[in-house]
């Protein structure tokens, strides 16, 4: 076996472990997750709403709230209460789940302010607890409507991206598989052929992401005033850099996979 091929496939193995591992650790904590809260006292949504909430109003919210991060958590949340916490008591990282803020949004036709990343971080440092975000739904409820031109066209990604993004998994696996079966029949240019297509998956994942961020800050830009892109530099540069990086990392990797397929012709 070359050399190449050594690396290529230790460094799958690396991979395919970790993803396994991380897998079982995640469904671990899951499971003692539904076990704890299996454990507690049950409510439904009308014992939940009025049992811990008595404004009318409030309790719409948090019935409606407790629904949302059940689907988001994939969990029941019958045994949920105020007081439990996202992070130590849901395992719920609010900052790696924007997609729960903006269905919040959808649900209560409020404005969670996601794109001013900076105010967003100080509200997520105040949203500890369920009652905390209950709260938090209630005063945005209460603020006058700022609808945000392009904001649902933002939200949404692009189809070429989602279509990018499903092809990873066949291009790396089957590229494995490939070269799998071209070492073990010693086919020469099938492991080759296997190992391209396994790299072409870290390109397409490099160029899809480096382009649907690029497409997502002309479309911010488009919509913002000069001054409001003059208050925010430092995360402008940032997502210039990173749109650089993936562009680039992607570029390399489709020019390697290029200049060694006309080398092998």
């Amino acid at each position: 076996m070359k050399v190449s091929e050594l690396v290529f496939f230790s460094a799958f193995g690396l991979m395919m472990t970790f993803l396994i591992t991380s897998g079982i650790r995640d469904w671990l904590r899951k499971r003692r997750l539904v076990a704890s809260l299996a454990a507690r006292i049950q409510y439904n949504d009308e014992q939940f709403g009025h049992g811990f909430f008595r404004d009318p109003k409030r309790a719409d919210i948090a019935v409606r709230a407790r629904r949302m991060l059940s689907n988001h958590l994939k969990i029941p949340l019958d045994g949920l209460t105020p007081s439990d916490r996202f992070k130590e008591d849901l395992s719920f990282e609010r900052p790696a789940n924007p997609n729960f803020f903006w269905d919040l949004e959808d649900e209560f036709g409020i404005k969670s302010g996601l794109e001013d990343l900076e105010a967003f971080e100080k509200t997520l440092q105040r949203l500890v607890t369920f009652q905390d975000l209950v709260e938090y739904v209630e005063r945005k409820i209460s603020e006058p409507p700022a609808e945000t031109p392009g904001r649902k066209e933002n939200q949404e990604p692009s189809r070429a991206y989602e279509f990018a993004i499903r092809s990873i998994p066949w291009l790396c696996i089957g590229g494995f598989l490939i070269a799998l079966v071209g070492a073990i029949l010693q086919i020469r240019w099938v492991p080759t052929l296997g190992i391209l297509m396994f790299l072409s998956g870290f390109a397409v994942w490099a160029l899809a992401n480096g382009g649907e961020l690029l497409r997502g800050m002309i479309q911010d830009i488009r919509v913002m005033s000069l001054k409001e892109i003059a208050a925010r530099p430092v995360m402008l540069i940032f997502l210039t850099c990173l749109v650089l990086f993936f562009l680039g990392f992607g570029g390399i990797m489709l020019w390697a996979i290029l200049k060694n397929i006309l080398m092998h012709r």
